[in-house]
């Protein structure tokens, strides 16, 4: 289906980091009711040198956290309570948009809070029980290369605490490629994933204590050579635990390999397997895991690399099975892509939604109900340029 066919579906453009008549050529129709509302996630200081790397949604649906190129992270709020703008601003000038007023144009948005960094970040999480009415709870996590963990505030720019995984040797900081902060663990801790390594932190124990619990994925440095041994070696670069609840932990690598662990990744090894020389890899090819989703059933791993045209679909109840994939996504680059998943008919079955580089969104309905590739089932022009990053609220 084309973009042309579901113009009655398109979504309007409630909010937008561009400014005068760049937003207001934006606002779309206002009679869809299917789809969710969009913003356009484009720093306010963004150039070709300057791009946004990534973007979160807080778990409220309040707040944008983004990561740019120029080593900043910022955020935007953009359904605000009369609790914050009492407590966090009193200046009503620095007022963030209620994106439930009604506007003839997008809303113009500017950064609430921005936290800079000398060097990259390489991962972000967000704490799984953020509430914009109470701000103790606004609260992210980051790695920045050659640097402890930080646990700062969305509401301002300082550091609260960090957290050092240093290795055992050389004394060097470990950073690492991904950070998940799972509602399994309660808020208490989180897991990172480095080279090889899969770590479990205690939030309450910061400084230079390091982590509870360490698990290299393969069973010795010496065995250097993919597939050389028991388990998987690779940057950590992507992880998720099962939404059902059975603790399972997904981690995948740039090496292409997935492996699962029980007891949300502190246990032993389940099983690994590697997603390359499968048909799904000579069909939308793959150049390293970016991103891994569960689906609600949590019998099915959805899993996004770089320099993919797809996302393949694998059957966790028989470890290593490839189901079929999704094609035509439009995403032969080495950013980090992301997908998502949308629960429909009262979460009896579900939907992916992708974005690409050429500024269309595409949907994939009921993935996982047929075996081999897919094509998207409907299509819509955003805008012109790339769409790297993606979030449903």
């Amino acid at each position: 289906m084309t973009a042309s066919s579901v113009t009655s579906s398109a979504p309007i453009c409630v909010a937008s980091t561009q400014r005068g008549d760049e937003a207001g050529d934006a606002s779309l129709d206002s009679h869809s009711q299917r789809t969710p509302s969009t913003a356009c996630c484009t720093d306010e200081s963004a150039s070709d040198t300057n791009y946004v790397k990534s973007v979160e949604w807080t778990p409220d649906g309040t707040t944008l956290l983004t990561n740019s190129a120029d080593h900043h992270i910022r955020t935007y709020i953009l359904l605000v309570y009369v609790i914050i703008l009492t407590s966090c601003r009193a200046n009503n000038s620095l007022r963030p948009p209620d994106l439930l007023e009604e506007r003839p144009s997008p809303h113009p948005l500017s950064p609430y809070s921005v936290l800079p960094s000398a060097e990259p970040t390489y991962a972000t999480a967000i704490y799984p029980y953020y509430s914009l009415q109470d701000p103790s709870t606004t609260l992210f996590l980051s790695s920045v290369r050659d640097h402890p963990i930080r646990l700062a505030s969305t509401l301002s720019p300082t550091l609260l605490a960090t957290y050092s995984l240093v290795h055992p040797t050389t004394e060097a900081f470990i950073t690492p490629h991904s950070i998940i902060y799972p509602h399994a663990l309660g808020g208490t801790h989180f897991i990172t994933g480095s080279d090889s390594l899969i770590c479990l932190f205690d939030v309450s124990r910061p400084g230079n204590d390091g982590p509870v619990s360490w698990m290299p994925t393969i069973p010795s440095k010496r065995k250097q050579t993919v597939g050389g041994g028991v388990g998987m070696k690779g940057i950590i670069s992507a992880m998720a635990i099962n939404s059902t609840g059975d603790g399972i932990l997904a981690a995948g690598t740039f090496s292409r390999q997935v492996g699962l662990y029980d007891s949300n990744g502190t246990g032993q090894s389940l099983g690994t397997f590697s997603i390359a020389k499968t048909d799904a890899s000579r069909r939308i090819g793959g150049r390293g895991i970016t991103q891994l989703l569960w689906s609600p059933c949590g019998r099915y791993l959805y899993i996004a690399e770089r320099k993919s045209d797809g996302v393949m679909i694998y059957d966790i109840r028989v470890t290593g099975q490839l189901l079929g994939w999704l094609e035509g996504r439009k995403a032969i680059t080495n950013q980090r892509m992301k997908v998502d998943i949308v629960s429909t008919n009262q979460g009896t079955s579900h939907e992916i939604w992708a974005g690409g580089t050429d500024g269309f969104m595409r949907v994939w309905r009921d993935p996982t109900h047929t075996a081999g590739g897919q094509e998207p089932e409907w299509e819509w022009k955003i805008h012109d340029g790339t769409y790297y990053l993606f979030g449903l609220l």
